[in-house]
């Protein structure tokens, strides 16, 4: 058992790099990669995954740093593990993304429904599911999606119900 552990140990090594930063360091910090009405900053596959870069204020332990946030991010922890951060490493590379004012505690932006584009029904097997094909605002950015009626009317009540009025 002990020899099967170990040789999927090296194999797992091998991948593995081991990160750490010293105080005053800047590096990015990544932000979530969600789909469905809590989306990322991020608009499309070649936007940035990373935010920053933001100062290393304290060491906290052994795979946790402590950053420097903007006041805008003053709600969130200021505490992160190293798997969230990435080295800033040249001046003329940075990358700024813009913070936006609605940014919640996950490192989403609450996406808002603005109308429903199109409608139809799923079948699968003896179940019908009625879909509805939605246009998102995600801080200024618009995406469609299918997303199932019964989701939207539960989390989206009242835009449903003037949906469903128009």
């Amino acid at each position: 058992m002990k020899e099967a552990q170990d040789r999927q140990k090296s194999y797992a090594d091998k991948r593995r790099k081991e990160l750490e930063f010293e105080v005053g360091d800047s590096v990015y910090l990544k932000m979530a990669l969600l789909r469905g009405p809590n989306r990322s900053i991020t608009a499309t596959k070649l936007s940035p995954r990373y935010m920053g870069p933001f100062r290393v204020v304290e060491h906290v332990g052994p795979v946790a740093y402590r950053l420097e946030l903007p006041e805008i991010m003053q709600a969130f922890h200021k505490v992160f593990h190293v798997s969230m951060l990435k080295k800033f490493l040249h001046r003329d590379k940075e990358v700024l993304v813009e913070i936006p004012l609605d940014l919640q505690a996950n490192m989403t932006v609450e996406a808002r429904p603005l109308r429903v584009l199109d409608r139809k029904i799923s079948e699968l097997r003896r179940k019908r599911i009625p879909m509805m094909r939605v246009l998102w605002d995600c801080n200024g950015v618009q995406e469609e999606s299918w997303e199932p009626e019964a989701r939207m009317e539960m989390r989206f009540r009242e835009w449903f119900k003037e949906q469903a009025a128009a």
